[in-house]
C-alpha cells in the first residue's frame, strides 16, 4: 500500500536542504574544548607553579643556606687556625725547624703530632725553616718538596694571621691538599730575623664540601672558586669555569662561592614539560579528529539509511520496513520508527476500510433500491410465465432465467451483508452439531469432486458467537477450498479449546496460494477467478470481527520449501478469545444446532469423523 503522505513537499525546500554543521561537527568541537582546555589550564598552572617553586627556594631557603654556608666556612677555618696557634706555641726549640728536626721532638709533642695529624680534616704537619723551605713532615712523606715547589707558584691569600697556601693542581693519583701555615716564636730568634713557621695539611675536599647543603633538590651546583682562578665542584673536583653563575658570595679574600643553577634539572619541569605538554595536546587533537571522522562516518551511514527509509514512509510507502542499525541508541530510535509504521499502517487501512465500508454501504442501498425492486417484477412474471408455459424447451430456457436472476440477487445479498452486516445474536453454538450440519450441506458436491471431509472436535465444546455468521463463515471457507481442489483431496474441520481462546479451523490439502495473493486475500472485490465477485473472504473477515473473532489464513504452496506447520494447502483458522461475562456450556445448557439436531449420532464418542466414507474404487 502506497499512499501520498505529504501535503506540500516540492515548495519546502528549506526543510531538505542539509545543515551546513552535523551534529557529529558540534561534538567534535565540544570535544576539543573539553580535552584542550583543561590541558592547556594545566600547562599554565604547572609553569605558574615551577616558577613559584624556584622564586621560593632562590628567596626564602637560598639565602638563609647561604648565610649559614658562609658561617660553617669561617668556623672551619677558624677551628684550623686555632689548632695552628696551638701546635705553634708547643714548638719553640729552633732545632725542629732544621733538617732531621723531628730527632728533637721530646716525647709528649710527637705523641700530640700523633694525635692532630689523625683529625679527619688533615693529611698532616708540615714544618718550616726561617726561608720558608719545607724541612720535614709528621707523618712522613705527608707532603713532598715537589708538590710544595707546585704550591708556592701560586698565589698566596691571608685569613686574619695565618696564609692559605694552595690547593695545589688536581691529580688523579691524590686528592689535592691545602696548607694553612703560621709563624712560630722560638725562645732565641732575633727580633730582626724571620720566624720558622709550622704548616696545616689540610684536605681540600674537606673545605669544598661545606656548601653541599646548597644543592636544593638539585637545581643549584655550589663551586668553590680559589685565588688562582680555578673552580672546584662539592667533590674538590675541577669543573669548567665558564658556566653561567647567578650568583656570588665571598667567603674569604680570594675564596668565592660560586652558585651554578642546573639547567638539566630545570629544563625539564618548564621548556621540556612543555614541548610534551604541546605533543600530548596535537596527540590528543589528532585522536578525537580520527575518533570524528570515524564515529561521523558510521553515524552518517546509519542516519542516512534510517532518513531513505523515513522517507519512504513519508512517500506512501508502508509496506517496506525500517533498516534495522546496529548501534543501541540508532536501534530503539529505529524500533520506534517501525512501531509507528506499522500503527500508521493500521490507521490508515482502518480508515480506508471505514471509508469503503460507508461507500459500499450507500452503493448497496442503491443498488437494493434501484435492483431489487425490479428483478423482483422480473422473477415474479417469470414464475408466472412458467406455470404458463406449455413447451419444455421454453419452460426450461424461463427457469435458467430465473436462476440467473437469483445468483443476481445473491451478489447483490452479499454486498449488503458485507457493507452493512446485521447486528449478531450471539449465543452457545455447540460446534459438533454445527460441523455435521455444514458436511451433510456439502457432502454431495465433495463426492463429485473426490474430496473427503473429516471432522477434529471433542464433543461438548461449543463457542459463543451468531449461528448464522459463523455458519456462513464456515460455508465459504468451505466451497472456497472445494474449488480449489480440482483432482480431489481432504478437507478437515477441527476445534480445540484452552484457557484463553476457542479455535475452529478449516484445513485442506490443496495447491495452496503464492504470497501476492495472501496478502490481498482479505481485500473486497479481489479475486482470482473468472465469475468471482471478491466478497467471499472479506465478508468471512467482518462477520468474524463483529463476532469478536480473529481470522487467519496460512497457506504452503505444493513445491515450496515453507517452514509453516502445514506441509501444502491453505489452512484458516478462526480465534474466539473468551471473554469474564461469557456464558459457558453445561450439560444441561441447550444451544441452537444442538435442539434442531438432538438426535444426531454423534451425541455419545468425544472424538469423531463425518461418515463421508471414501468411495470403494
Amino acid at each position: 500500500m502506497t499512499i501520498n503522505l505529504s501535503s506540500d513537499t516540492g515548495n519546502d525546500n528549506s526543510s531538505a536542504s542539509p545543515h551546513p554543521y552535523r551534529m557529529s561537527t558540534r561534538y567534535l568541537w565540544l570535544s576539543l574544548v573539553a580535552a584542550l582546555v583543561p590541558l592547556l589550564s594545566f600547562a599554565a598552572l604547572y609553569d605558574g607553579y615551577f616558577s613559584q617553586l624556584v622564586t621560593r627556594i632562590t628567596d626564602e631557603r637560598l639565602a638563609t643556606r647561604m648565610a649559614a654556608t658562609e658561617n660553617e666556612f669561617s668556623v672551619y677555618l677558624k677551628e684550623r687556625q686555632y689548632e695552628l696557634a696551638t701546635l705553634a706555641d708547643q714548638f719553640d726549640d729552633p732545632r725542629i725547624f732544621t733538617q732531621g728536626g723531628a730527632a728533637y721532638l721530646p716525647r709528649e709533642l710527637r705523641d700530640l703530632l700523633t694525635l692532630q695529624a689523625e683529625h679527619q680534616t688533615l693529611y698532616g704537619i708540615a714544618f718550616f725553616d726561617a726561608q720558608q723551605n719545607l724541612v720535614w713532615t709528621f707523618p712522613e712523606d705527608a707532603l713532598t718538596n715537589e708538590r710544595y715547589t707546585r704550591m708556592r707558584d701560586m698565589p698566596v691569600s691571608r685569613f686574619d694571621n695565618v696564609e692559605l697556601i694552595g690547593p695545589e693542581p688536581h691529580s688523579w693519583s691524590r686528592p689535592p691538599a691545602l696548607l694553612m701555615r703560621g709563624d712560630v716564636q722560638t725562645s732565641t730568634l732575633e727580633q730582626e730575623t724571620r720566624s720558622p713557621s709550622i704548616a696545616l695539611i689540610l684536605r681540600f675536599n674537606t673545605l669544598t664540601a661545606i656548601p653541599r647543603t646548597l644543592q636544593v633538590g638539585g637545581v643549584f651546583k655550589p663551586l668553590i672558586s680559589v685565588p688562582d682562578g680555578r673552580t672546584y665542584d662539592i667533590v674538590g673536583q675541577p669543573v669548567d669555569s665558564t658556566q653561567k653563575i647567578i650568583t656570588r658570595y665571598q667567603m674569604a679574600p680570594g675564596w668565592t662561592l660560586q652558585l651554578v643553577q642546573n639547567q638539566e634539572l630545570v629544563e625539564p619541569p618548564s621548556a621540556q614539560m612543555r614541548y610534551w605538554l604541546i605533543l600530548l595536546v596535537i596527540g590528543t587533537a589528532a585522536a578525537l579528529l580520527i575518533i570524528h571522522l570515524a564515529i561521523s562516518r558510521r553515524l552518517k551511514r546509519q542516519v542516512d539509511t534510517l532518513v531513505h527509509s523515513v522517507e519512504q514512509v513519508a512517500a506512501g510507502d508502508l509496506e517496506s520496513p525500517i533498516a534495522q542499525v546496529s548501534s543501541d541508541e540508532m536501534s530503539r530510535l529505529t524500533q520506534s520508527i517501525e512501531r509507528m509504521r506499522h500503527q500508521l499502517k493500521q490507521v490508515i487501512r482502518s480508515t480506508l476500510e471505514i471509508e469503503r465500508q460507508a461507500s459500499l454501504g450507500q452503493v448497496a442501498a442503491g443498488l437494493a433500491h434501484d435492483i431489487r425492486n425490479p428483478l423482483t417484477t422480473m422473477h415474479t412474471t417469470l414464475q408466472a410465465l412458467v406455470r404458463r408455459e406449455p413447451n419444455p424447451e421454453h419452460r426450461e430456457m424461463l427457469l435458467m432465467l430465473d436462476e440467473e436472476i437469483d445468483r443476481v440477487n445473491d451478489v447483490i445479498g452479499n454486498l449488503l451483508n458485507f457493507a452493512r452486516p446485521r447486528d449478531p445474536q450471539r449465543e452457545l453454538v455447540a460446534l459438533p452439531e454445527l460441523f455435521d450440519s455444514l458436511t451433510a450441506l456439502v457432502n454431495a458436491s465433495a463426492r463429485r469432486q473426490n474430496v473427503f471431509i473429516d471432522i477434529d472436535c471433542p464433543e461438548a465444546l461449543s463457542v459463543y458467537a451468531d449461528t448464522g455468521q459463523l455458519r456462513q463463515i464456515l460455508m465459504n471457507l468451505t466451497l472456497n477450498a472445494l474449488q480449489a481442489m480440482h483432482g480431489g483431496g481432504r478437507i478437515t474441520y477441527s476445534a480445540r479449546q484452552t484457557e484463553n481462546e476457542t479455535t475452529l479451523c478449516v484445513r485442506d490439502n490443496g495447491p495452496g496460494m503464492p504470497e501476492e495473493i495472501l496478502s490481498r486475500a482479505t481485500e473486497p472485490f479481489f479475486t482470482t477467478k473468472e465469475t468471482g465477485t471478491g466478497l467471499g473472504l472479506a465478508i468471512c473477515q467482518t462477520l468474524a470481527v463483529r463476532n469478536g473473532a480473529q481470522l487467519s489464513i496460512e497457506t504452503a504452496m505444493a513445491n515450496s520449501d515453507s517452514s509453516k506447520e502445514i506441509t501444502a494447502g491453505t489452512r484458516v483458522t478462526l480465534r474466539f478469545p473468551h471473554s469474564d461475562n461469557q456464558p459457558t456450556m453445561t450439560a444441561d445448557t441447550p444451544t441452537r444446532s444442538a435442539s434442531r439436531l438432538s438426535n444426531s449420532k454423534h451425541s455419545t464418542p468425544k472424538l469423531f469423523t463425518s461418515n463421508n466414507k471414501e468411495p470403494q474404487a
